[in-house]
């Protein structure tokens, strides 16, 4: 057991060492993109119906930086603001599969044409999933978008049903969950730090008094919000959102590396179309987001399960699970949950052979460890894998502290 304990702990520590400057990298990112994105753009732009909206949801789900949880509701309120069903579906799907955090992960364990896969794959899913629901599916009678489906993760009141005129002072733990649900809204926002709405007497060039403020002073109050906007959300409520479902896979990444002997997998499970859908079934009605599943898929991969397998894996699992499915049921009906569950089906399956068939060679795992030869590049691995450990704990007590206040607010709100 001591021995097991140690393994596990050098397994866990090189995996950090593996992942944690992309994952910083892809949080930040994450972050940038979120301040960026206004409120109103993907309403403006997905709503109707056709190709179009469908093409632009599966480009669209893929830079935003939302994880397996938190979609459910952005994409409920998509629905209810005019998007189609085909639509929804599509950011449904393509948006969990991959992100910021994921791609460079990925480039950096796999290497950059595994990575580049991701997104192709997940593209091409969801487009040709949202185009068979638009074209198999009744439109029916669109749903309420004031009350999106409730999220799995506790994503705060972006999973609460959300009122015509919401509060002032109200606010949300995920401010791109809640701005994309918010969508008709014109001119407020729920969260406070997402897009503050301006008020002359605070944010123009006279405030204080005085016309003798230059204009660089006035450039760079909006440019300190933004970049507070993005710190707060990539290192603050994306990362409690996706705290949890991270730890749970790296942990068990570092088990899995403990446990398994490095090609057991090949000898005793074999390759082909067999382990992939072992895979296939082990992702689709489990909740697991797209950037702890990366981790996970790298240490099976170094246990002999072949890339194929893992691309499946990684595709199939963080695009489906229970609470996925609950909503396509409810919002967009059960005919739409076997075309949404059969197309990301043959994607990840047959997207897993031809890469094995075609693209195996082209896989670069990284080594275990990291670059250990290299001083100056371990410096730099070693402090971001300690940063991400400080901050991942600093999450995971946020959260628990959030979910026990809530719980003893619950008995005096009811």
């Amino acid at each position: 057991m001591t021995d097991f304990l140690t393994r596990f702990a050098a397994e866990l520590w090189s995996i950090l060492l593996d992942t944690g400057v992309w994952l910083l990298v892809g949080l930040a990112l994450a972050g940038v993109v979120h301040a960026l994105v206004p409120r109103s753009f993907m309403a403006r732009h997905l709503a109707g119906r056709g190709f179009w909206p469908i093409a632009k949801a599966s480009l669209l789900g893929i830079p935003l930086p939302l994880c397996s949880c938190s979609v459910i509701p952005v994409a409920a309120g998509l629905r209810g603001s005019g998007a189609s069903k085909g639509a929804s579906a599509a950011f449904a799907i393509s948006t969990p599969q991959t992100g910021e955090e994921s791609v460079p992960l990925t480039w950096a364990l796999f290497g950059p044409v595994y990575a580049l896969a991701r997104p192709v794959l997940a593209v091409a899913t969801a487009f040709t999933a949202g185009t068979l629901i638009d074209r198999l599916v009744g439109e029916g009678a669109k749903p309420d978008g004031g009350a999106p489906a409730p999220s799995p993760c506790g994503c705060g009141a972006a999973s609460e049903p959300e009122p015509t005129e919401p509060p002032a002072a109200s606010c949300c733990s995920s401010g791109m969950d809640q701005r994309a649900v918010s969508l008709p809204v014109a001119e407020s926002s729920c969260c406070g730090s997402a897009v503050p709405k301006p008020e002359p007497e605070a944010g123009a060039c006279c405030h204080g008094g005085g016309g003798d403020h230059s204009g660089h002073a006035d450039s760079a109050a909006p440019l300190a919000r933004k970049l507070n906007e993005a710190f707060t959300y990539g290192f603050g409520t994306l990362l409690r959102d996706l705290a949890p479902w991270l730890a749970v896979g790296l942990v068990l990444s570092a088990i899995v590396a403990a446990a398994v002997p490095a090609g057991w997998i090949e000898s005793n499970v074999g390759t082909g179309l067999v382990p992939m859908l072992l895979m296939l079934v082990v992702g689709l009605p489990l909740y697991v987001c797209a950037t702890s599943t990366t981790p996970l898929a790298y240490t099976l991969v170094v246990a002999g399960l072949s890339p194929g397998a893992g691309l499946v894996l990684l595709l199939a699992g963080p695009a489906s699970n229970m609470a996925t499915m609950s909503w396509v049921v409810k919002d967009l009906g059960v005919r739409a949950l076997v075309i949404y569950l059969l197309t990301i089906a043959a994607f990840a399956v047959g997207g897993g052979l031809a890469f094995d068939a075609l693209l195996a060679g082209t896989v670069t795992l990284a080594e275990q460890g990291g670059m250990a030869g290299h001083t100056s590049l371990s410096v730099v691995q070693g402090a971001a894998a300690g940063g991400l450990a400080v901050l991942l704990l600093w999450a995971l007590v946020e959260r628990t502290a959030g979910g026990f206040a809530a719980a003893a607010r619950a008995p005096q709100a009811a």
